[in-house]
């Protein structure tokens, strides 16, 4: 992981690599010749937000279903 600012969370936060789930819903959403191989996602809990390594521009939101929500206290 690394850390870089997130346009969403207005922060700096944790970014690391999509994984084969996430990627496969780029290409969903993108089509299947995008190329999702330098995508990193924020790794902040509710963010959706990936990118590629070196720019925001490219980046955009990842459907809901990959939302990760804060772990209840038990």
């Amino acid at each position: 992981m690394t850390r870089k600012a997130c346009p969403t969370c207005g922060t700096w936060q944790d970014f690391r690599k999509l994984d084969d789930a996430e990627k496969a819903a780029v290409r969903k959403e993108k089509g299947p010749r995008h190329y999702v191989h330098d995508l990193w996602r924020c790794t902040a809990v509710g963010c959706l937000w990936y990118q590629p390594w070196h720019h925001t521009r490219g980046g955009d939101r990842l459907p809901e279903e990959f939302r990760k929500e804060a772990a209840a206290d038990t």
